[in-house]
């Protein structure tokens, strides 16, 4: 159970964090820009371009001013400046207009290190197209004094979601995410980092109905502007996804401190030691039965493609090429697990050298029932055992045992291995620059036994996830109590720790189900839009089971503990500001009547 203490400290943590953006408001300059076609972002501080001849809007310009400017108009998100770039264009070579601003960092990005970028992006008014796809890559080099940038094309390091389209010109929306640095970068590029002739684009104003007169009056205004370079812009702008960018941030979200190596006479302690057979409910902890294939217990369980050999098995904790990308392997237990039994979990890892990274994460999850649906992103299930916080996994050489102790809160009959967090919770270190692109680990010796009972326990496997009609507040004595309804749990971007503690929220349900102990409780788990809705709805299943697991450790009874995951689809504010999707980041507790 993660206790207030803990929370407090995830809540505070880097409060007073560093920017390291140089000059991410634009607002340092040595020229103040006078013509579109007079390179005007030239000695904007710490700023280069790549492609084209991004735009440098400030208010000591007129034809490059603010708010008002040839693309359109649109006041800063913060002080005097921002700029302007094509994203993507109408037609054949798309690729060929893609325009990228480069900013310096401040100081060289560490190994290990978590840091959180984000930058304000808008649609210019004369935009003919508007696009979803908008995001960032980082280098150790100048990239601007390169021939070009497609190299990077497809591999973004954050990345707009998808079909959330740039189509506010009144406001600004956020584009953010979490960088996993490798170490050494001193540049973040913002554009259109999408594979060419990929990118998903729609016309501002169709040409059809009263769209056709209201394009051809804007061609006019082009074709008849008196200045010939804005009116040339203006006239390629129709074709062209075209917006804004302000306030560009780069946040360290954890320390060198935190960049370590786990140390493996702490990494279980005490060992247990291996259980004797008739204890162990792993029917084949050494994996001395995968070969033949046919008659092995451990299978796939996901999209990847794990080595099950004889004696050991390999899987892929983290990958550099696709993001989120993981490999898991499950095996049925000898027995389902008592709802009231405490469990111990132990096993060995072995990181392979010939990978480039290391992590610190690796857990154990268990399942009452299970179907390989072949996805390569995190399983949704919430792990009863996870080594994270302690260092990565770094050990070439020998084995490093793992172990831990859990409590049931079910009746499970399938145990899964492998990284069940998403890349932005997980430490990465990359250990050689010259090795394939994964954190690949050896695993064996996976047993997981029974050690105990929980005193006072009266659980029963009889829980069954049923939808139930909402009790009518009017109507009954308990809704009508002091309580507001629903009870809420905010968190962190990409965090499954709920931000309040959550012994109110229980005393509250306590009190509700003495008064009816026929009530229900569902569990609503949320997201803001930032994800994929994929991710979103993995991330959402997480913090909806993070609730439910924290309110049956404080003494709510499991089986009327109903988890559902709706990601992104049911938001209580508006994505485009901070505060907005700081709100959709949440947990709602609700009672429910029962079935009839």
């Amino acid at each position: 159970m993660r206790g207030p203490l803990l929370i407090a400290i995830l809540v505070a943590s880097y409060a007073q964090a560093q920017e390291l953006v140089v000059n991410g408001g634009f607002e340092t300059y040595k020229h103040c820009p006078v013509r579109s076609g007079d390179r005007p972002a030239r000695g904007v501080a710490g700023v280069r371009t790549i492609g084209g001849m991004p735009g440098y809007f400030h208010a000591c310009s007129d034809a490059m001013g603010t708010p008002a400017n040839w693309a359109g108009s649109q006041i800063p998100y913060e002080g005097d400046a921002y700029m302007g770039i094509v994203l993507t264009a109408h037609g054949g070579g798309e690729c060929a207009v893609r325009e990228f601003i480069q900013l310096e960092l401040g100081s060289p990005l560490m190994n290990g290190g978590k840091y959180l970028l984000s930058f304000r992006v808008s649609l210019a008014d004369r935009s003919g197209y508007t696009t979803d796809r908008i995001g960032a890559s980082f280098s150790n080099d100048d990239r601007s004094k390169k021939k070009g940038i497609t190299d990077f094309f497809g591999r973004p390091a954050v990345d707009n979601a998808v079909d959330r389209f740039i189509a506010d010109t009144t406001g600004w929306i956020t584009v953010e995410g979490i960088f996993n640095a490798h170490g050494g970068e001193r540049y973040v590029q913002i554009g259109n980092f999408q594979s060419c002739d990929r990118t998903s684009r729609k016309a501002v104003t169709p040409n059809r109905d009263g769209g056709v007169l209201r394009n051809a009056k804007s061609k006019a205004d082009a074709d008849l502007d008196t200045d010939r370079s804005r009116g040339l812009r203006r006239r390629m702008m129709a074709t062209q996804a075209y917006v804004y960018v302000d306030a560009v941030s780069l946040i360290p979200q954890n320390s060198a401190e935190d960049i370590r190596v786990l140390d493996g006479s702490v990494a279980c302690t005490p060992d247990p030691g291996r259980p004797p057979n008739e204890l162990d409910l792993v029917p084949d902890p050494s994996f001395d039965d995968n070969v033949p294939t046919h008659a092995a217990v451990w299978q796939n369980a996901g999209g990847g493609t794990p080595d099950l050999m004889k004696g050991v098995t390999g899987i892929y904790l983290y990958s550099a090429v696709n993001r989120d990308h993981r490999e898991f392997i499950r095996t049925p237990l000898k027995e389902r697990l008592d709802p009231c039994g405490t469990y111990d979990v132990r096993m060995r890892v072995r990181r392979d050298g010939t990978y480039a990274f290391a992590v610190d994460r690796i857990g154990v999850a268990l399942a009452d029932t299970f179907e390989n649906d072949r996805r390569r992103e995190p399983l949704p299930l919430l792990p009863v055992w996870e080594l994270h916080g302690n260092g990565v996994m770094d050990d070439t050489d020998g084995w490093t045992t793992l172990c831990g102790s859990f409590a049931s809160t079910g009746c499970a009959s399938h145990l899964l291995v492998g990284n069940f967090a998403m890349d932005d919770s997980t430490l990465i270190v990359q250990r050689d620059t010259h090795g394939g692109p994964f954190a690949y680990y050896l695993v064996d010796d996976i047993s997981l036994w029974r050690t105990g009972t929980i005193e006072g326990c009266t659980r029963t496997c009889t829980e069954t996830l049923v939808q139930f009609p909402v009790m009518d507040p009017k109507a009954d004595p308990v809704a009508r109590n002091e309580v507001e309804w629903p009870l809420v749990a905010h968190f962190e971007v990409n965090d499954a720790v709920p931000q309040e503690v959550l012994r109110s929220m229980a005393e509250a349900l306590l009190t509700a189900l003495a008064e009816r102990p026929t009530l229900h409780v569902t569990i609503d788990g949320h997201t803001d839009d930032s994800g994929t809705a994929y991710a979103n709805e993995v991330l959402s299943t997480q913090r909806a089971r993070a609730v439910r697991n924290a309110l049956v450790d404080l003494g709510l009874p499991p089986g009327q503990l109903h988890i559902r995951a709706f990601g992104s689809t049911r938001s209580k504010a508006s994505n485009l500001t901070p505060e907005g999707r700081a709100k959709n980041r949440r947990v709602e507790v609700n009672l429910q009547v029962s079935a009839p």
